[in-house]
């Protein structure tokens, strides 16, 4: 067989196979939208229900779930309000015992995770001498609707073991709010009333659920993965238990946008996923087959059936190889039949499932934002690649916080307001080096400190990398450009920087407004002494510079420095400014990690600044600096040192960093951000916040 026909053969195999996800799913949405389900009429709220509320570091939502859930229009004395404060580290317990909850304290901290949290508190329940007749979940950062007790108990009533309101998100909950919106009517909304219209069962998703006692009793909660709920789902379903479709219940709680609560959010439940196909597919296959069980051959399907997000990607790399192989003369111009016949499938599920879902128009408008949706969902599987374990449990930041933290004054009331570009993930400050200095004597005597990083290429390159690395860099309240391949692809991005400011340039500067304002510094780093020597020519330099100590601590990585005994020596010194040098990352990781801890205003990383200062490594020329070659100098300086780093650097910078960012202006993501610098360790952006 020659290439054409394999590859003719191979086209319209897998478009087939792709093709069936998007037919299961438009059947699905055809019966939502032809056939409405007959909702059982509202429960007669006989049964005591407990209603139980996971929380971790909720202070600032749970009043308002409560709220909601107080309103319920079901008797009062038959359902109760259990608030779990899982490993709290704030005022969620006392917040919610002034709502009126009951508080259940867990501290597991080697456990963590929502699973855990239910499964301990759904055992304390159970276990009282008069347990109630079922356990209802909901989120700490929701609110529910009125009827929603009601409806699900009805759907108890009906004969269900288990059942699932209906969950939205909320408005104005996030970037991005009505794309979001759209995909959870499509999956909650469309997918569960077009089973209920088949007579099918629903999933469970995390929220809004509702269980019979002797359910939990028959089959304890078991699922402690990032996809808790469908984890449970699965394991139901091989037990012959068929959750029911609450449609008139509902619930709804926000959703991150493209930030980096939405990163969080997506690599929890997409490595949850990919766990729970792993492990439980198998099963319930094997469990169809014994059994000869056609409801859990349609199980297999439905959990086989890959996210929307990622499906789209498939049709349109189809698409794009099909045209390219017939382009090329490869394939006759029909091989790729079936691809398009799969995007023109998925397309028509969309519309139709938004109709179906009653949508509003400002869903079919977000549609115009999926390839800035697609790009994140990229991001999240190329982060997967390098591993996610199962049970990883990460909580995710609600945009409601977010705003909260960024109101918060860590600066004083003088701080000048930045804008930062987005450069390979990581926010640069459009500043200069006099503002940059400027900026840091605004931050002494803040209420929080203030990290400052000088980022250069090989930044960029082990942010890529390391995700400590980028969220530290991402902590940071001020970043600046110490690199000219920083300017290059600032200016690629079409958002050119004012100028660079190296390390070795913004240290002489900064000590100059430090002596003239009586503000006080201490040397972190080096060896050999380099520290002191490079604190004599400072002070020499800058007539009336105040440098109250040098430390140089002994070689070790930096989870294994005595970080105590540091931080004594430097609040011993009472110094308002504390420049590192262990070199990147190492500095910039052990600033971010004891931030909370510095005794001082302002913590800056500066590398190799102290032996510039004190001659033992020396500047390149001027005009060197000017046309972006120090780097070469350096390499002349230090052959076996850098230029296996550089090398690295290159490939990567040519490789990686020049496409990306090209890409990123070219789909018009947003890259330039107002922010003030002295907030941003508060506000933490994720790597995604390129596309946010």
């Amino acid at each position: 067989m020659d290439i054409g026909r394999t590859l003719t053969l191979l086209l319209t195999i897998s478009g087939g196979l792709i093709a069936l996800a998007p037919l299961y799913l438009l059947v699905l949405a055809v019966a939502a939208l032809l056939h409405r389900h007959a909702e059982p009429a509202p429960g007669r709220g006989e049964s005591r229900i407990a209603v139980l509320v996971p929380a971790h570091d909720e202070e600032p939502l749970i009043s308002g779930c409560l709220a909601s859930l107080r309103s319920q229009d079901y008797p009062a004395g038959r359902f109760r309000l259990v608030v779990i404060a899982d490993n709290c580290s704030d005022g969620t317990a006392d917040a919610a015992r002034k709502a009126g909850a009951e508080v259940l304290v867990r501290d597991e901290p080697e456990l963590r995770g929502k699973g855990r949290a239910l499964r301990w508190a759904m055992d304390r329940l159970l276990s009282e001498l008069d347990p109630p007749d079922a356990i209802a979940v909901v989120d700490a950062d929701s609110t529910a609707d009125p009827g929603m007790l009601r409806a699900l108990e009805a759907v108890l009533a009906g004969g269900a073991e288990a059942a699932q309101a209906d969950y939205l998100v909320l408005d104005g909950s996030g970037s991005g709010t009505p794309l979001r919106q759209a995909a959870f009517l499509l999956f909650h909304r469309t997918r569960f009333a077009g089973r209920a219209a088949l007579g099918l069962p629903c999933s469970l998703v995390g929220n809004g659920m509702m269980f019979r006692r002797n359910l939990l009793e028959r089959l304890p909660w078991s699922a402690f993965s990032g996809a808790e709920d469908l984890e449970y789902s699965i394991d139901l379903r091989i037990a012959g238990v068929r959750p029911g479709f609450a449609a008139a219940a509902s619930v709804a709680g926000p959703a991150p946008g493209f930030g980096r609560g939405a990163a969080t959010q997506r690599m929890r439940w997409e490595g949850g996923r990919f766990h729970v196909v792993r492990t439980r597919l198998p099963r319930l296959l094997w469990a169809a087959l014994r059994h000869r069980d056609a409801s859990l051959a349609e199980a297999s399907l439905d959990l086989a059936i890959p996210p929307l997000g990622l499906l789209t990607m498939l049709a349109l790399l189809g698409d794009a190889a099909s045209v390219a192989a017939t382009v090329g003369g490869l394939v006759p111009p029909w091989a790729g039949a079936t691809w398009w016949a799969a995007s023109l499938l998925l397309t028509t599920y969309v519309f139709v499932g938004l109709r179906a879902a009653r949508a509003p128009s400002s869903a079919y408008r977000a549609l115009l934002h999926t390839p800035r949706f697609l790009v994140a969902k990229i991001g999240t599987y190329l982060r997967m690649t390098r591993g996610l374990g199962a049970d990883r449990w990460e909580r995710t930041e609600r945009p409601a916080e977010a705003s909260l933290r960024k109101r918060r004054k860590t600066v004083a009331s003088s701080a000048p307001a930045l804008s930062r570009v987005i450069i390979g993930g990581v926010p640069i400050d459009t500043v200069d080096e006099q503002g940059a200095a400027e900026r840091m004597m605004a931050a002494i005597g803040a209420d929080a400190p203030l990290q400052v990083s000088t980022v250069n290429l090989q930044f960029l390159v082990t942010a890529r990398r390391r995700p400590e690395v980028r969220k530290a860099l991402n902590g940071a309240g001020l970043n600046v450009a110490d690199g000219a391949p920083v300017l290059w692809l600032a200016r690629l991005l079409g958002h050119p920087l004012p100028a660079r400011v190296a390390g070795a340039d913004l240290v002489p500067t900064l000590m100059g407004l430090a002596a003239q304002r009586g503000a006080r510094v201490f040397l972190l780093g080096g060896t050999g002494g380099v520290a002191a020597e490079a604190a004599t020519l400072l002070e020499r330099a800058n007539p009336g510079l105040q440098i109250t100590g040098t430390h140089e601590p002994p070689p070790a990585a930096v989870d294994e420095m005595a970080d105590d005994e540091i931080l004594s020596r430097v609040g011993e010194a009472g110094a308002d400014i504390l420049l590192v040098a262990f070199g990147h990352p190492k500095q910039d990781l052990w600033i971010a990690r004891n931030l909370d801890r510095l005794p001082v205003s302002v913590a800056i990383g500066v590398g190799g600044t102290f032996d510039l200062i004190a001659g033992r490594l020396h500047r390149a020329p001027a005009w060197a600096r000017r046309s972006g070659l120090e780097w070469l100098f350096r390499l002349a300086q230090e052959p076996r040192r850098l230029g296996l780093r550089y090398a690295a650097c290159a490939v990567w910078l040519l490789g990686v960093l020049v496409p990306a960012t090209a890409w990123q202006r070219l789909v018009g993501a947003p890259n330039r951000i107002a922010h003030d610098a002295a907030e941003a360790r508060a506000a933490e952006p994720g790597h995604e916040a390129a596309i946010s």
